[in-house]
């Protein structure tokens, strides 16, 4: 998302501030969704099968915003619902397998990793960007999507 603004300036030619709105898109779509993934999730448990399936649509909304030129607004709003479902399947499974009296230091550890691995992938994809263009991000982000869908598989 950090490089998202630049992205949209760069592809379709958006203004700054047009740029800002179509990158707020994921958050504002996933305030919504959110809780109601969350009902679904805890309603029919399966929580792999929706961490699967959020992976195989958030491919497909980097897919769109790699190789095509549709409206950024759609890729990005897929990108929110696919975010919103991957929290709400992915977060639960730790109290599943951790004890309760571990599960404070298991969530620290699990946002620690997260958090590391955004700043990693942030610099990287700057790297990617100033060296190979949007492009070479985007199949990057595509290549690890796919790693994940496979690891969630195995």
């Amino acid at each position: 998302i950090g490089l998202a603004k630049v992205f949209f300036m760069y592809k379709y030619g958006m203004s700054d501030a047009g740029a800002n709105q179509v990158s707020s898109t994921v958050y504002i779509i996933s305030a919504v969704a959110s809780p109601l993934f969350g009902i679904i999730v805890d309603r029919t448990g399966r929580n792999i099968m929706w961490v699967g399936l959020a992976i195989i649509v958030t491919f497909f909304a980097h897919a769109l915003l790699a190789f095509s030129f549709v409206n950024p607004y759609i890729a990005m709003g897929i990108l929110g619902l696919s975010y919103s479902l991957l929290a709400c399947s992915l977060w639960p499974m730790l109290a599943l397998i951790i004890p309760e009296a571990q599960l404070g230091t298991a969530y620290g550890i699990m946002q620690s990793i997260q958090n590391l691995g955004l700043a990693l992938m942030s610099m990287f994809g700057g790297y990617l960007v100033d060296n190979y263009g949007y492009l070479m991000l985007e199949v990057l982000n595509l290549v690890c999507i796919s790693i994940a869908l496979v690891s969630t598989i195995i």
